[in-house]
């Protein structure tokens, strides 16, 4: 999976390795953390590999995918995790800040299913689990470029199920606001449950599009309360 050394990805990885998964992690400024997962991972009884991948940098995704699939003897599942977000107001959107989203955002997760779809399909039931966002769903004025890659991601979900079928599926998760970090008070109320979800519950959406849902492809997954059902 890529972006596993912090917060949610961590908390998929070591959801994966409890349920008897060998795991491989991307991680670009969050090593520690992924040692710490690694170690954790190995204790669980798992194979584990921690990998510096910049997603950024033209290759690396690609890179780390083909060297996951070398250590973990092939691949079942990628999980596109690694992602930015930056809250940002329109007027100080810049070319540099774009870019950045719509490469870790949307490019890596496109770049490393591509890599990974010839391992995938030497297994069956491979599938491919994006990490999408609420954002990509609503508008979120502050949050313009993040919200257009995680749509674009979205929209790259799809495109991915139709052409990596019927051999692989590609679902994502679009998470709403979790907790930590949690959100305004305003957000929480305009919520239908009235609460911020937990890591715990994303990681079940993730999950279950990862095994359980074998005749579900191209769909995503809202995790957010029925925030985007409420005015």
């Amino acid at each position: 999976m890529t972006g596993g050394g912090r917060g949610l990805g961590r908390a998929i990885a070591h959801a994966l390795g409890e349920r008897g998964a060998h795991v491989a992690l991307s991680y670009h400024d969050s090593g520690e953390g992924a040692a710490e997962e690694v170690a954790a991972l190995r204790a669980l009884g798992c194979r584990a590999v921690a990998i510096a991948a910049d997603a950024r940098r033209p290759g690396q995704m690609a890179a780390f995918v083909d060297e996951a699939a070398r250590e973990l003897g092939g691949l079942d599942l990628l999980v596109n995790n690694v992602g930015v977000f930056r809250r940002t107001p329109v007027g100080e959107i810049t070319d540099e800040l774009l870019d950045e989203a719509f490469d870790v955002n949307t490019k890596a997760a496109v770049l490393a299913a591509q890599a990974a779809a010839p391992h995938l399909r030497r297994r069956p039931g491979a599938a491919i689990v994006n990490v999408a966002s609420l954002g990509g769903l609503m508008a979120w004025p502050h949050h313009v470029a993040y919200s257009a890659s995680k749509a674009a991601l979205i929209a790259a979900t799809r495109g991915l199920a139709v052409a990596l079928a019927p051999e692989i599926r590609v679902n994502a998760v679009a998470p709403g606001v979790l907790d930590p970090p949690g959100g305004p008070s305003a957000v929480r109320e305009k919520t239908p449950l009235e609460r911020f979800g937990t890591h715990a519950e994303a990681v079940e959406a993730v999950l279950f599009l990862a095994s359980a849902a074998s005749y579900t492809t191209g769909e995503v997954l809202r995790v957010d309360g029925g925030r985007a059902l409420a005015p």
